[in-house]
């Protein structure tokens, strides 16, 4: 009698039903069945070559590089054009990440995760996700916006590719290494673009200045992570030059940006992740933050300085209230509650506008799509169902069972920095989303998931060592990293 194993079915099983999906596209459409069977080749080729954890991570790299780097302007030119709209580079490169992680998943016998409390809401808020499309759908919103509003929100499911797949820290290690070449990377092609003349002009700033055309979220994203890299840095251990040439590096895009609320996000970051810190790490917070500002500050006033003058005006006006851009907002947000009101549950769906009344400022009535107060285009487009999940998953990674306080840099600052700053970061970000949505575009959210992930590992990792002290101390000494 011949043995057939799960593994044997289970092949089997995937090839019937890729056959008769194959044929089904055939009976509506030759040339759709042409493409879903280029499509199966393509997959088994992907499998093939990319269905290992190295594979994966290294497509992982590029997709960062992808979503973080590349400009706007050049992922609209190289967009594949589908139904009125187009499939960016970074979702081109997300489909088969997902696709080989999922066929790594089912080849193995089993599967190994690190236990997170941000699994259950992250994965009950995607499933919502695509209920609201359907809802979106069902209501008559554009398929096209339905579309564009998906694509920001698909990204956190990098946040389970990491768990399942990134196991140890030497791959947690590649992910920041990739992670600080994007904010360099992206810092280039700002300088590049200013020098073609590409910078975009904005309000309260001396006749010259503009704003830095870089990713300037990653530059926020950056700083607060640096500074905790460098603040929790233990004195027994010499601090790494690259950490402080990445901060400058960071600080200067930020400060570049003349982003308002960007600003304030960071100084948020800063105070939370003091809460965290111990007594003399808050004084080498506040004094590293205050010795690299103040050198920066004195360069850019030295070097130009209408920029040192701008960046001034830029951050008194933060209380600038009667900024027309300001009242614009308070506008936008009265309309979009007004739609909440009418449905709070559930929501209008993915793809939903509104009309805000800028009628006063000279703006005829016409839909929008564009939400600045994230927590109002969850509401709108998720209800208040997807409003909870959302907060219940950041609940969850912020306030872990254990907490984060009692992690010892001394073992390992590379991971508890991690751990540590990647909760400064959200809280940064979750502080900026009141005015710029950072938790639906595909740039923040596919970092912050990558972050949320490896500072899961990363924690999973320092409690291993805990508890086996000898092979902790012994890890220390053949860091690679130091």
């Amino acid at each position: 009698m011949w043995a057939i194993r799960r593994d044997d079915l289970l092949f089997a099983a995937v090839l019937v039903v890729l056959g008769l999906a194959v044929l089904g596209a055939g009976l509506r459409s030759p040339e759709l069945a042409i493409l879903l069977a280029a499509a199966c080749g393509a997959l088994v080729l992907l499998v093939t070559l990319m269905g290992t954890s190295r594979g994966t991570l290294v497509l992982a790299v590029i997709l960062l590089f992808a979503v973080v780097v590349l400009p706007e302007d050049l992922s609209l030119q190289f967009r594949v054009p589908v139904g009125g709209g187009g499939i960016f580079i970074g979702d081109l490169l997300l489909a088969p990440l997902v696709a080989a992680w999922v066929a790594s998943l089912v080849a193995r016998r089993s599967i190994i995760a690190t236990r997170s409390p941000v699994a259950l809401p992250l994965a009950l808020f995607v499933v919502w996700v695509l209920v609201a499309a359907f809802i979106g759908y069902a209501g008559g919103n554009e398929i096209k916006l339905i579309f564009q509003d998906l694509r920001g929100l698909a990204y956190f499911v990098l946040f389970f590719w990491v768990i399942t797949s990134v196991a140890d820290r030497a791959s947690i290690m590649v992910l920041l290494k990739a992670l600080a070449a994007c904010v360099v990377a992206g810092f280039g092609v700002g300088l590049l673009y200013s020098a073609l003349g590409r910078a975009q002009a904005t309000g309260f700033v001396e006749a010259g200045v503009s704003r830095f055309p870089g990713p300037n979220d990653a530059f926020l994203m950056a700083s607060v992570m640096l500074v905790a890299w460098v603040a929790l840095w233990p004195k027994s251990r010499s601090r790494p030059a690259a950490l402080w040439a990445l901060l400058a590096v960071a600080l200067v895009g930020l400060m570049l940006s003349f982003v308002r609320g960007y600003w304030v996000g960071f100084l948020v970051g800063i105070l939370y992740l003091a809460v965290l810190l111990r007594g003399s790490q808050r004084i080498r917070l506040f004094a590293g933050v205050l010795v690299v500002g103040a050198l920066i500050a004195v360069a850019t006033a030295v070097v130009q300085p209408a920029v040192f003058t701008s960046v001034i005006s830029r951050a008194v006006a933060v209380t600038a209230i009667g900024d027309r851009n300001v009242q614009y907002r308070f506008l936008e947000n009265q309309a979009v509650e007004r739609q909440i009101r009418q449905k709070p549950l559930v929501g209008y769906g993915l793809g939903k506008t509104f009309v805000p009344d800028f009628q006063r400022y000279g703006v005829p009535l016409q839909p929008e799509v564009y939400i600045h107060n994230n927590y109002l285009w969850f509401w709108q487009r998720l209800g208040a169902v997807g409003l909870i999940l959302f907060t219940w998953t950041l609940m969850a990674f912020l306030f872990p069972k254990g907490g984060v306080r009692s992690l010892r840099a001394e073992d390992d600052p590379w991971l508890v920095g991690l751990v540590v700053g990647t909760r400064a970061l959200v809280v940064a970000l979750l502080f900026v989303s009141v005015t710029s949505p950072q938790f639906n575009n595909m740039t923040d959210v596919a970092v912050v998931s990558v972050l949320m992930g490896c500072a899961e590992v990363a924690r999973r990792l320092l409690k291993e060592r805990d508890t086996t002290p000898d092979e902790s101390a012994s890890a220390g000494d053949r860091d690679p990293a130091d």
